[in-house]
């Protein structure tokens, strides 16, 4: 099984987890190294799609790059988890 096939069949906690995880290994570095941060809030399965709550933290709040950084985010969790996923800036 892929991992996306994997993330279909998982919990919503096992997803939970998995997004965290992703988010640790492949995001959080580069928004760091620019001061900046990002909180995991929520995860919501609804209507066939997983909505990924957001909060930024640091320089990533006042940042003019912050709608691109959060299409990446969305992009890099669509790429290795689930084309269904959303990502929600809060």
């Amino acid at each position: 099984m892929t991992e996306q096939e994997n993330f279909k069949v998982m919990t919503l906690v096992q997803k939970i987890n998995t997004i965290d995880k992703v988010i640790e290994d492949n995001i959080r570095e580069y928004l760091v190294k620019d001061n900046g941060d990002m909180d995991l809030l929520n995860v919501v399965e609804q209507n066939g799609l997983i909505l990924v709550y957001i909060e930024f933290q640091g320089a990533c709040t006042s940042c003019d790059s912050s709608s691109g950084t959060h299409n990446s985010i969305e992009n890099i969790l669509q790429r290795m988890l689930s084309e269904d996923i959303r990502v929600l800036t809060v």
